[in-house]
């Protein structure tokens, strides 16, 4: 890969544009409307960026997964659009930048993308993305992969990020009862490297109450597959989770409960108090020689080989290839969304603005920049 690139955020704009009638022209009339309807069309991405959803549900059924408890079925089903419909939603998505250097685009946030029942259709998302829009990929999953299907990865994404979720090896059958075994899912972790893909641990949730040893035998096994990496994350818990986690007989709810800051309310979800947990495994992994990233957004920076400090979790990846670019198109590209904005300064990796007009489109406009410079944008 080259080095760093210079930017001219109204081109960057006008590409999208340009790309997104591409994609409506291989597409009915329905096929548009459906998919510019779809919430991949104005969805804001995450932290980890935008999410691309290849279901609706999912069969494994982890206790301490909030799907659920945002509506979505234990019973899955493909997602509604075509490869090429998804490519379009995404491309009319104002936040979401196109290319290499644009938006991260996270698969399984809400569902496994390598079910039985959606593992062609991820595959089909994947091969979409990567043929008309190019953004950096990144997968979690749990799934025992068979070996066409990494070799399938390999083709289509061959320097995306992939993460494999394990988080316990005691309570793996109380806690994850569709899911594979780990044993399962180390051994795909050891595949994985071996074809080359860049491959990271994803030990998120860090579940209070779990023995020092048993972080230490998951971060071993890890590292004894070839994995150099690992993403931490603590646990989100809501009043359904805590049911059902009473209801199994999880033996550390109370280590749980002991660190919620507040009492969840209906489906909202509530970060425990885990900053203690979290660099206790961070010891370990460092004394093992693993790679902590920061937050899962990092391992998909790295496997791209690209640089972001767009946030306090950075520096993230390689700095010098955070794009340069020229201040006057950031104010051109601001007029497109019907925005004013002042570039007051920049100062390092922080671009300080004043920006005018609409609210949700200041929104829009802050992902879109944020996603090509990979800076942190301050308000003024």
């Amino acid at each position: 890969m080259s080095g760093k690139c210079f930017l001219d955020l109204e081109e960057e704009y006008e590409r999208k544009l340009e790309l997104a009638e591409r994609l409506r022209s291989m597409l009915s009339p329905e096929e548009a409307r459906e998919a510019e309807k779809d919430p991949h069309s104005f969805r804001l991405p995450r932290p980890c960026g935008l999410t691309v959803h290849t279901g609706v549900g999912c069969s494994f059924g982890c206790l301490y997964c909030y799907i659920r408890d945002m509506g979505f079925p234990s019973t899955p089903t493909p997602y509604p659009l075509t490869g090429a419909q998804l490519a379009y939603s995404i491309a009319v998505n104002p936040a979401a930048a196109m290319g290499l250097n644009g938006t991260l685009l996270a698969f399984g946030s809400v569902t496994e993308p390598f079910m039985r029942e959606t593992r062609e259709r991820a595959f089909e998302y994947l091969s979409a993305v990567s043929k008309f829009l190019g953004n950096p990929i990144q997968l979690s999953t749990k799934a025992r992969l068979l070996s066409e299907d990494m070799a399938r990865l390999k083709e289509l994404v061959p320097r995306g990020s992939i993460l494999v979720t394990i988080v316990t090896l005691s309570f793996s059958r109380l806690l994850e009862p569709g899911a594979p075994t780990p044993e399962e899912r180390f051994e795909t972790l050891r595949e994985m490297v071996k074809l080359g893909l860049h491959v990271a641990l994803f030990l998120r949730p860090i579940l209070p109450g779990l023995a020092e040893s048993e972080f230490e035998e998951i971060l071993e096994a890890a590292k004894d597959a070839g994995v150099r990496g690992v993403v931490l994350g603590s646990l989100r818990i809501t009043r359904g989770i805590i049911e059902r986690l009473r209801r199994a007989g999880y033996p550390h709810l109370d280590e749980i409960l002991s660190r919620v800051p507040r009492e969840p309310e209906g489906s909202a979800q509530v970060t425990i108090r885990g900053a203690d947990l979290k660099e206790k495994v961070r010891e370990i992994a460092r004394e093992l020689g693993l790679k902590v990233y920061p937050a899962a957004c990092s391992a998909s920076i790295d496997s791209h080989e690209l640089g972001c400090w767009a946030c306090a979790m950075g520096p993230c990846g390689d700095l010098s290839r955070v794009p340069s670019f020229d201040p006057d198109s950031l104010e051109r590209a601001a007029r497109r969304f019907g925005l004013r904005v002042e570039v007051l300064r920049e100062s390092g990796f922080k671009l300080f603005l004043g920006v005018k007009g609409d609210s949700r489109r200041r929104k829009y406009f802050l992902e879109f920049v944020k996603a090509l410079l990979k800076r942190r944008m301050v308000l003024r």
